[in-house]
């Protein structure tokens, strides 16, 4: 189980995220205990081998992933406008992974 820090982390992740899906009329988000749990384990194991890489897509199967690394408390929030800032270079005439924009290793 997450913290109680960890679970109001992610609740305010997640609200940060569905506020950014809301402006583009997309359907928001649930949190998943079964996925935190799981992506709990793969950040442990990035942060043991320190090494940031998405996972394969065995590994996580038709979900998405969005990865962040800090070396210092980030709030959920800034996590959140960092990801997004990505708009920048997303082509939403050709959806899909683009450089720079839902990278993929």
């Amino acid at each position: 189980l997450l913290p109680a820090a960890s679970k109001e982390f992610a609740r305010e992740l997640l609200n940060a995220h569905n506020d950014y899906r809301k402006t583009h009329g997309v359907a928001t988000l649930s949190l998943s205990s079964k996925m935190c749990r799981e992506a709990q384990s793969y950040a442990e194991s990035l942060a043991r081998t320190r090494v940031l890489k998405h996972s394969s897509d065995t590994e996580r199967g038709q979900c998405g992933e969005n990865l962040a690394w800090a070396s210092y408390d980030e709030p959920a929030k800034e996590v959140a406008e960092r990801w997004y800032a990505e708009i920048q270079n997303y082509n939403f005439s050709n959806p899909g992974f683009s450089s720079g924009s839902g990278e993929r290793q």
